[in-house]
């Protein structure tokens, strides 16, 4: 039996093809690994600046649930140190504040990649004070300042001066106590005061009917009357009776949409009537 001698051909890999793919697999690993570990610090820093605008919005509804005036009664949230921040509410729901009692304390110094940056470095605690209109102050009571705002959760490393949209969030909070959140080096909004114009009270949208007054001040009588109080005299009958009759008030105009036969009113002469309202006639 004879054996052929011709060479056959066998497909396979040379060892510098099989390095080749090997290091590109551990290159597209190396780079999964680390879009993994950024989407993660960064979801944890958005949680943390999360949890601190829920904590000023609570800290804002409880001030003004409770109609809160005096300074000490506020409800606040402090910053007491780049990883930890506190809330102080009225907890036990009896109306006043009892801070050793009703501060819950957040701490997320385990996190180790989240911190609150601020240039030039705070001074701790930075407070968040709440009054019964919403509006917010900071300080110590009896010299309150504006809020210091707006708090800049990071990454590290960064600064307040490196805080940007890829490694930063910011909790900026408006002088009437409006909390929003913000992205790293994004400009911050500013309020100035609203403009008041008064109103003319002839103007035809006033409610004729609407009486303005101001309520007069209590005052108490210190005056003591030691005096005998005289009888009253015997009323005389003189056998003439006086009917005296009130007059009848005359109706105010109507404001728009109003209706004369239910409202005791009247269209003025800018107005005319259709299906019973009173219309503007411009």
């Amino acid at each position: 039996m004879k054996t052929s001698n011709c060479p056959r051909n066998q497909a396979g890999f040379s060892v510098v093809e099989v390095l080749i793919v090997v290091v590109i697999i551990m290159i597209l690993a190396a780079f999964a690994v680390m879009q993994f570990g950024a989407s993660a610090a960064n979801l944890e820093r958005q949680n943390v600046a999360r949890e601190f605008k829920v904590n000023l919005e609570r800290a804002r509804f409880d001030s003004v649930k409770r109609r809160a005036t005096g300074c000490a009664d506020m409800s606040r949230v402090e910053i007491t140190g780049p990883t930890t921040f506190q809330l102080v509410t009225d907890r036990d729901q009896n109306g006043t504040l009892n801070p050793a009692t009703e501060t819950t304390r957040v701490d997320f110094t385990a996190a180790g990649r989240v911190l609150i940056v601020d240039d030039p470095a705070p001074t701790y605690p930075i407070v968040f004070r709440f009054d019964q209109r919403g509006n917010v102050s900071s300080g110590s009571c009896g010299s309150e300042t504006p809020a210091d705002t707006p708090t800049t959760f990071c990454q590290v490393p960064c600064t307040a001066a490196t805080a940007s949209s890829n490694n930063a969030s910011l909790i900026y909070v408006s002088p009437t106590g409006t909390v929003s959140m913000l992205a790293g080096g994004e400009s911050i909004p500013s309020f100035s005061a609203p403009s008041v114009a008064d109103m003319n009270s002839n103007a035809n949208y006033l409610n004729p009917l609407l009486a303005v007054w101001d309520a007069p001040s209590n005052t108490t009588n210190t005056n003591t009357n030691t005096a005998t109080p005289t009888p009253p005299s015997t009323p005389t009958n003189t056998g003439t009776n006086t009917n005296t009759t009130s007059p009848t008030p005359t109706p105010g105009f109507c404001i728009s949409g109003q209706r004369p036969a239910q409202d005791n009113c009247i269209c003025s002469n800018t107005q005319y009537l259709q299906g019973s309202r009173c219309r503007d006639a411009n």
